[in-house]
């Protein structure tokens, strides 16, 4: 006795097999479609493949002529021992390209802490500072003849001595006292009465720098060694 199958059921696997045979046939489609693509690009590239082999052809040609295949041989074998070489000349450069990768990573807080610094230097006025240095020995340079050079050298060590001198704590106390001075008697005062000058002298600080004054004076009049060797005896 036949069994007999419900109508859904039958509906049921018809609808599955629909589905399987709409898979199969998207499947063929992409593989005709890869097919298609793959017979496009065979057709491009035998034309450029025909062209690359031409060229080959006709350079290989040409180096027949200087070119053997001795010479082939003996470059493979040469390349073939030197592969030691050349594997610790690539190791080299894979240190070196670390090596070089670091540098790149440490010269960007490099860069800012140099960037940082000039900043400061020139909000402090170095770089003015130098350029008016700069503008200083070129007027020195140029003002200063061959001679003037020579006599510079004979007489440098004289005149570092002279400056050591007036560097000296109670020298620039003297001047910046003068200075001072000098400062305050801008305006114009009537002469002293000669009674007025005898009270001054009653004064110990004006008889200490009258006194000072003299021996400066004294100073300047004594005859150096020079001068007295060019005037000789009376």
């Amino acid at each position: 006795m036949t069994a007999v199958l419900p109508a859904r059921s039958v509906e049921d696997r018809l609808d599955q097999l629909a589905v399987q045979i709409e898979a199969i046939a998207e499947e063929l489609r992409h593989q005709r479609e890869s097919r298609e693509r793959w017979a496009e690009l065979v057709h491009d590239l035998t034309p450029v493949s025909r062209d690359a082999m031409d060229v080959a052809t006709r350079e290989l040609d040409e180096l027949s002529a200087e070119v053997s295949t001795d010479d082939a041989v003996r470059l493979l074998r040469t390349t073939a021992r030197a592969l030691p070489q050349l594997e610790a000349m690539l190791a080299q450069l894979g240190g070196l390209a670390d090596l070089l990768a670091e540098l790149s990573a440490l010269s960007g807080p490099a860069m800012a802490t140099l960037t940082e610094s000039l900043d400061q230097a020139e909000r402090r006025g170095y770089f003015m500072f130098a350029r008016g240095g700069m503008e200083i020995a070129d007027k020195v340079v140029t003002s200063f003849g061959e001679e003037d050079v020579r006599a510079l050298g004979d007489n440098v060590v004289l005149i570092l001595n002279t400056v050591k001198e007036m560097t000296q704590p109670e020298v620039m106390t003297m001047l910046r006292r003068t200075a001072l001075t000098a400062q305050h008697m801008d305006e114009p005062l009537e002469p002293p009465s000669a009674f007025a000058l005898l009270r001054q002298m009653r004064d110990p600080e004006v008889r200490r720098g009258l006194a000072r004054a003299l021996t400066m004076l004294h100073t300047l009049g004594e005859e150096t060694p020079a001068t007295a060797s060019q005037e000789g005896p009376h």
